[in-house]
């Protein structure tokens, strides 16, 4: 299983799905390859619901995600990871892995069937880790070449001079 974090949300209208882009932490095995992305489309309401619980905004009434957090937390359960298990291209399938002690100590886990988008928003609702499958992330997986680092100012302003050249038959 790899780590990821979420890289972005596109948030799109109408008949345009919404994207949601994860990125693996760091490579597994060590090399200096650059790191995966995988995108998964989404609909524009799970993306909003997801970018509601990275803000940490509040809706006066408490949305399904945010019910769905408030009963673990009452049932004494929490969520311990989500893990991006499967691919059927353009479907994903996802887990989101529960665990609840009981009156003795014990250890119960639990993993439910969920989609990845509803699996997401409660995953950042409750500071989750998120997983995806080695055999998911290489088939639908891509590389990202973005790096942490920023380009320098005279790079900007190089690119920018560069692009006040061009013109419309440049395209």
């Amino acid at each position: 299983m790899i780590r990821v974090d979420i890289e972005t949300i596109i948030m799109a209208s109408g008949p345009v799905p919404s994207v949601i882009v994860l990125r693996e932490r760091s490579r597994a095995d060590g090399s200096e390859a650059p790191l995966r992305t995988l995108s998964i489309q989404t609909g524009s309401f799970e993306a909003a619901a997801i970018s509601r619980g990275i803000d940490g905004s509040t809706n006066a009434r408490p949305i399904t995600h945010d019910l769905f957090v408030d009963a673990l937390q009452t049932l004494g359960a929490h969520i311990e990871r989500i893990e991006i298990s499967r691919v059927d291209a353009p479907v994903f399938y996802s887990k989101i892995v529960l665990v609840r002690r009981d009156e003795d100590d014990a250890v119960h886990e639990v993993a439910l069937d969920a989609r990845p988008s509803d699996a997401i928003a409660l995953a950042v609702r409750c500071n989750t880790p998120i997983y995806v499958e080695d055999d998911v992330m290489n088939r639908a997986g891509t590389v990202s070449y973005r790096t942490e680092q920023t380009g320098s100012d005279e790079e900007v302003e190089r690119f920018d001079r560069f692009v006040q050249t061009l013109s419309p038959d440049d395209f």
